[in-house]
């Protein structure tokens, strides 16, 4: 099996050395997203990165209200950092209000990587419209829409500028996250289980249960081989 995970939160886990010791033991590959520099610097002094963990530098829109990104700390690791996320903006009600300082930051990102060829996995919840022009503004080339739940026209624009849609189980669950799913061109559609924020039917998903998500997915979109899929959509993102 060549499972990936395109977005994991593996220092939410309260027993993290174990699962990090679990994911390399499944081989599967997994991306695990920070919430700000200074997390994405400790974990990287805690693990090692290996062919099947690897971790992004991040700074999530949700977190703007307890703190300030520290954009020294943001560009000193830039350099090293093949991955960025989580990043983007989130414009629900329970974070509208740090929008202003949202934008600053995600406008500072974008700007930080233009040109480069590193790899952002994105949020945009409520905010569809303004991530894409901050991201088109600043000509970034590779992306992950992740969990995208905005409306079709938005999507398309995503789509057409040759961006990629992380998929988890909650969102083959909703009536909206499935029409969602049907509009996700084959070639552009990956795996994130956004663990541990999402559910496997009534647990809290674990790294035991990629392959569920994998076959959730399956069952949605009527195709079997959806980890050849996946497989091949992730190694053509990541060689654009």
């Amino acid at each position: 099996m060549r499972l990936i995970d395109t977005h994991f939160h593996l220092d939410f886990y309260r027993e993290h050395s174990y699962w990090y010791d679990q994911i390399n033991a499944m081989k599967q590959y997994t991306l695990c997203v920070t919430n700000s520099p200074e997390i994405y610097c400790a974990c990287k002094k805690i693990y090692s990165e290996t062919r099947y963990v690897k971790f992004a530098l991040g700074y999530n829109p949700q977190v703007c209200s307890e703190m300030v990104l520290n954009r020294q700390a943001f560009l000193s690791e830039l350099a090293k950092a093949k991955y960025i996320g989580e990043v983007g903006l989130d414009f629900s009600p329970k974070h509208i209000g740090t929008k202003i300082k949202q934008v600053d930051a995600f406008e500072f990102i974008c700007r930080s990587v233009a040109g480069s060829s590193k790899l952002l996995t994105v949020h945009s919840r409520n905010a569809e419209k303004d991530v894409f022009d901050i991201m088109a503004r600043n000509g970034i080339k590779r992306a992950i829409i992740h969990w995208y739940t905005g409306d079709l026209e938005n999507m398309q624009k995503f789509n057409r500028a040759g961006y990629y849609f992380s998929v988890n189980s909650n969102m083959c669950t909703t009536s909206r996250g499935k029409r969602i799913i049907s509009e996700i061109p084959l070639d552009k559609i990956l795996v994130e289980s956004d663990g541990p924020f999402t559910k496997v039917g009534t647990h809290k998903y674990n790294p035991v249960n990629l392959q569920d998500i994998y076959s959730i997915l399956a069952a949605t979109i009527g195709v079997q081989n959806i980890e050849n899929i996946v497989y091949e959509n992730f190694n053509r993102l990541l060689t654009l």
